[in-house]
């Protein structure tokens, strides 16, 4: 919300300001779809579409532009390898399309509402920059580039990470993922542990009835489940559950052995393989982990990893 009231600031003190927006971006760009910065014609920068030399020549040119007369919005497509032709100049085989979109009064009150409204979509196109409180978007970006080029972004798009169990790791990565762009949401079915209670890093706690808990957990594109219960049968009732839903991510904490025995029946019982394939189990990066913040600390580098890398197929 920071770069919002930034450029609220300044056109409010009638300063000219542009826009810099990662609309897309393909392997190891820099700047991921979304990035944000702001160049104002008082010298101001604020955000970043990704650092170093690209957004050095990207600031530039709307310093420039910020010279001239009004111009319309366009898209500047960066391409980081030496052999390309169009180089950017950087080496990290990836790509990356910048939209220049120059903000006036007329959008005042559009941002206005984005920073009081805090969630909601922002859409934008070359001729038009609109906030819809009112909607969401399974996924947190669409952009689109036939004839014209549509972008659309969830605002305050905080990923959802949910974990199920309230013990000793579930503190421990609570208070990890409270250092991270996370909503953390704890669950419990025990009633006076004293770990969940005195957990003050989740943004919510809930003492529940495992039956129901998708009733809990919203599907989508970013939401991560992390099991962590205190027993093995009460997590195969919990797995069970899930698996009928659509989540970013699930993961299960355990041992190799107690995985696969748990796997071998859920098999028995006619789960599919591609069912069980979904889950990471034995949850999080094997760094051998032991104490419940190591373990907090592989649970948060997988997470991480597959939100920026989009998949758990050779992240490591």
């Amino acid at each position: 919300m920071e770069i919002w009231s930034k450029i609220i600031e300044k056109l409010r003190d009638h300063k000219r300001v542009i826009l810099l927006l990662v609309c897309s971006h393909k392997g190891s760009s820099p700047g991921k779809q979304g990035f944000k910065m702001l160049v104002c014609e008082d010298g101001t920068l604020y955000g970043s579409i990704g650092g170093g030399r690209t957004e050095f020549q990207m600031v530039e040119k709307a310093k420039d532009l910020l010279q001239k007369d009004d111009f319309k919005p366009f898209l500047v497509n960066q391409v980081h390898r030496e052999d390309a032709e169009d180089s950017s100049g950087m080496v990290c085989a990836g790509e990356q399309l910048v939209l220049f979109y120059p903000i006036g009064s007329e959008n005042l009150s559009t941002i206005e509402d984005i920073v009081l409204q805090k969630k909601g979509v922002l859409k934008i196109t070359k001729d038009e920059f609109v906030f819809d409180e009112k909607a969401i978007l399974k996924d947190d970006f669409i952009f689109e580039k036939y004839e014209e080029w549509y972008y659309a972004e969830n605002v305050n798009r905080k990923s959802k990470i949910f974990l199920i169990g309230g013990g000793h790791v579930g503190l421990a990565t609570s208070q990890l993922f409270s250092m991270l762009d996370f909503e953390i949401t704890v669950f419990e079915n025990r009633e006076n542990i004293n770990t969940f209670e005195n957990n003050s890093f989740a943004d919510n706690k809930l003492l529940v009835d495992y039956n129901n808990i998708t009733d809990f957990i919203p599907e989508g594109n970013n939401t991560y489940i992390v099991i962590l219960t205190h027993g093995h049968q009460v997590d195969k009732l919990v797995l069970s559950k899930l698996f009928i839903k659509d989540y970013k991510y699930i993961g299960l904490l355990g041992s190799k052995s107690k995985v696969r025995k748990m796997f071998n029946a859920f098999a028995k019982e006619g789960i599919d393989k591609e069912e069980l394939a979904k889950v990471d189990a034995p949850v999080g990066l094997d760094i051998g982990s032991k104490t419940p913040a190591e373990i907090a600390v592989s649970i948060a580098a997988k997470i991480i990893a597959l939100q920026n890398k989009g998949s758990l197929i050779s992240i490591f």
